[in-house]
């Protein structure tokens, strides 16, 4: 019995590495789909395209790897929690590499135009949802329910810029129609930033309901 539980242990220790894998692989996605945004760079762009079926590989093996998991050890609670929220948490992961992939297609619309506006707000926003999506990820390597808290806290910031941004190029295109398809494609672009920063804060309360036990999913921030 000792034996088979070391064995359980192990094998869930290797799945949070596997987990993890799979949050530097989107990480690295979206950094690169914001600087091919930044630089123009359609080499970079393309890049990340092609890492979508590795993201996709990793959320499948992830997925059944947990599955299975419950499937042969039926167990306790506490890790029942721990391979539930890892199935959620891997879903999110995957769907932030799918959002890097959507911001590097936007990246190739736009190089076909000369820029609709300055990019002042993209680096700020970009370094705000990268900077959750790491912190996620360390809340859930250290149990950190506190930090996790705090991942979810700061979607407002990115909400308030989407906000602003939106209203921004609305005006922009309304007053000169010949940008209106590059600010379709850089407005899509925030809004793509704006649902990782939704993507992270959902890991964010994932990691809280491992640690505490409590959802606070729909509870004011």
């Amino acid at each position: 019995m000792k034996a088979m539980q070391r064995y359980f242990e192990l094998e869930l220790r290797e799945l949070q590495q596997q987990l993890l894998r799979l949050g530097g692989l989107a990480e690295n996605m979206l950094r690169k789909a914001v600087e091919s945004v930044i630089h123009r760079d359609e080499e970079l762009a393309q890049s990340v395209i092609e890492n979508d079926d590795q993201a996709d590989a990793f959320e499948n093996e992830i997925e059944e790897r947990c599955i299975q998991l419950i499937a042969r050890h039926q167990p306790a609670a506490s890790d029942l929690r721990l391979l539930t929220t890892t199935m959620r948490i891997n879903r999110d992961l995957e769907r932030v590499a799918d959002k890097g992939v959507d911001i590097a297609q936007r990246s190739l619309e736009l190089m076909q135009y000369p820029p609709v506006k300055p990019y002042i707000e993209l680096p700020r926003v970009a370094t705000i949802v990268q900077q959750m999506v790491k912190d996620a990820l360390d809340a859930f390597v250290n149990r950190n329910a506190i930090l996790a808290k705090e991942v979810r806290e700061r979607d407002d910031e990115v909400d308030a810029i989407y906000a602003q941004t939106l209203q921004e190029l609305l005006t922009i295109m309304t007053d000169q129609p010949a940008l209106l398809r590059p600010g379709i494609s850089l407005l899509l672009l925030f809004r793509h930033l704006e649902r990782i920063g939704d993507l992270a804060a959902n890991i964010g309360e994932g990691v809280y309901y491992l640690v505490e036990g409590d959802v606070i999913r729909h509870s004011d921030p």
